[in-house]
């Protein structure tokens, strides 16, 4: 009977986590994984001497894409063209968007399917055929972030075949294209003015609108800039729209899409001024110390909760591992080495968040629009970070283990406990595989830092991290908490090979990510640098082995690394192109 439970159990076991992880289990059983979003292009015909392009985009159920202005996450879809000397692509139009909650932030997007009208121009102008067939096929670089439950960036390589309209897909394309914002005659819809206007400790700021459509406004969707809007509490009706601030910051002007019953229009306001009625506090900094501290509450709360989210599941093994201690251990000594192991590990959450701050203040800081997880859009992270979990699987493989050179003194015993690196990796790890994913509470509290001065962003990034880390950090120092959980012994090596099969599933889920940049040749690619990361990291755990001079260790990490890297700048992947 005995050896029949353990079998039942272990399967009982995988099969639970399989439904948890944060991709779907055929992903690593063998089976297809389409990306969520299908991308064509076809030709909408000729206007006025300029080639107009569609770019449809077909979403599978519960998905979405982002308009130019995402919201308060996310990244717009982007397209950059091939094109010869002599002609040029105008910005990307985009059809007015439908709003949506993710995670407590608001969204600009499209579910279901959507067309994008991309405009190419010869400089020879109009009355001149600048689209013969012979400058056919034209090539086009798309890219997107999809998302439902966790968001998986996308990119395809399209091709444009003929200038000839596709009668197939026109009816189509007149739909969308019925839903770009115009320029609207004032008697239609003019633009009256902004109004900043302070409603108890609260500010708002008050659009007033005239013409035969201002009754008529169903929605107002803000473009840049947009720093300090409350985009879930926008409101229309009466004429006008009126838009919530939160934070410390109110926009010096406003342009945005407002859509009424019959069109979608686009609209400008230079200048917000101030109500005449004045302002009995400051914008800037009246009723935004509440706000903040229940935003920096919701923050930690949100850290705390990413600890149960899919993406943290992989690695939530290994910390309960590390509180257990190694087998054979007495109790005080395994205590002792948890307490440390907590504050290693949160030292690398912390860590892993202030390098997402600052990149996301460098990121601000060059105009770009960034969101939760914004580093799982390049296909060069996700092939380095499925290349560390790939290490780390290897490691609870027994295949090598980390290990820190002797040195003398207190800080050389401190420094040579086999578990503090793989302890701080894990809480960067942990970090990293966070970021597809978010937490209730988290979602607000994000939206309200990304508006934020640079010192506010890395304290809530700060705060997120103290909460994730939190009750890892609770239950080192409580052991007697841990009671429930069973005495160390030949389990807990069962259990580490356990958690190593489920960060080579995660590989595979990477591996789906970078498939959806570059196809099968960027998964060949990925595939190709682990096979020789697990080669290296063989011969690692040879030549490294307990008793191993310092020097040795050394140069046999220094030339693996090296090689390593190597590898990876040789593999980096590149699309291949879809026709279209």
């Amino acid at each position: 009977m005995k050896h029949i439970a353990y079998p039942v159990v272990f399967s009982f076991l995988i099969s639970v986590i399989l439904q948890l992880l944060p991709f779907p289990a055929h992903a690593f059983l063998g089976g297809d994984t389409p990306s969520p979003v299908r991308a064509e292009l076809f030709s909408a015909g000729q206007e006025d001497g300029t080639l107009v392009v569609g770019l449809h985009l077909t979403m599978d159920d519960g998905w979405h894409v982002y308009w130019q202005n995402p919201g308060e996450a996310g990244m717009p879809v982007k397209i950059n063209w091939e094109l010869p000397e002599g002609y040029h692509a105008g910005p990307l139009a985009f059809p007015a968007p439908e709003s949506f909650d993710g995670g407590g932030m608001t969204g600009y997007g499209f579910e279901g399917e959507v067309v994008l009208f991309s405009t190419i121009h010869h400089e020879a102008g109009p009355g001149t055929d600048g689209f013969g067939e012979d400058l056919f096929p034209l090539r086009a670089s798309v890219e997107w972030l999809a998302c439902s439950d966790l968001c998986i960036p996308g990119s395809a390589e399209l091709v444009l075949v003929s200038s000839r309209p596709d009668q197939e897909r026109l009816p189509l394309g007149s739909h969308w294209r019925s839903r770009l914002p115009l320029q609207a005659p004032g008697d239609i819809l003019a633009a009256d003015g902004a109004v900043l206007e302070q409603q108890g400790n609260a500010f708002v700021i008050r659009l007033g609108f005239s013409g035969t459509e201002a009754g008529n406004i169903r929605a107002y969707y803000p473009l840049t800039p947009a720093g300090g809007i409350d985009f879930d509490g926008i409101r229309t009706g009466q004429g006008g729209v009126v838009i919530p601030l939160r934070g410390t910051e109110a926009p010096e002007s406003l342009s945005g899409v407002v859509v009424t019953s019959e069109k979608a229009y686009h609209v400008e306001f230079p200048e917000v001024t101030v109500s005449p009625a004045g302002l009995s506090g400051n914008p800037q900094a009246a009723g935004t110390w509440g706000a903040l501290f229940s935003m920096l509450g919701l923050a930690f709360a949100g850290g705390m909760l990413l600890n149960v989210m899919p993406c943290v599941l992989p690695v939530l093994g290994l910390k309960v591992f590390s509180l257990i201690g190694p087998a054979g251990a007495d109790t005080a000594h395994r205590h002792t080495s948890g307490r440390m192991l907590s504050l290693v590990f949160a030292g690398g959450v912390i860590f892993s968040f202030w390098v997402l701050a600052a990149s996301v203040l460098v990121l601000k800081g060059m105009g770009e629009q960034i969101g939760w997880g914004f580093q799982f859009q390049s296909p060069a992270f996700i092939m380095f970070i499925a290349t560390v979990v790939f290490a780390f699987g290897l490691n609870l493989f027994g295949v090598f283990e980390f290990s820190a050179p002797v040195v003398s003194g207190k800080l050389g015993k401190a420094a040579s406990h086999h578990d503090s690196f793989g302890a701080f990796v894990s809480g960067v790890l942990a970090t990293t595989l966070a970021t597809p994913c978010t937490a209730p509470f988290l979602g607000t509290a994000l939206g309200f830092a990304f508006s934020q001065p640079p010192l506010l962003i890395l304290l809530f990034f700060t705060v997120i991290a103290i909460g994730m880390s939190a009750p890892y950090v609770i239950l080192a120092w409580h052991p007697a908490w841990l009671k429930f959980l069973p005495r160390p012994g030949e389990w807990m090596y069962r259990f580490k090979q356990v958690m190593g099969f489920i960060l080579m599933a995660v590989v595979v889920w990477l591996a789906s990510l970078l498939g959806t940049h570059g196809g099968a040749a960027a998964m060949v690619n990925l595939f190709l640098l682990l096979f020789i990361v697990a080669f290296i990291f063989w011969v690692i755990g040879l030549q490294t082995g307990p008793g191993t001079p310092t020097g040795k260790q050394f140069l046999v990490w220094t030339v693996s690394l090296a090689v390593t890297v190597g590898a990876y700048a040789q593999l980096m992947p590149e699309s291949s192109p879809v026709s279209s």
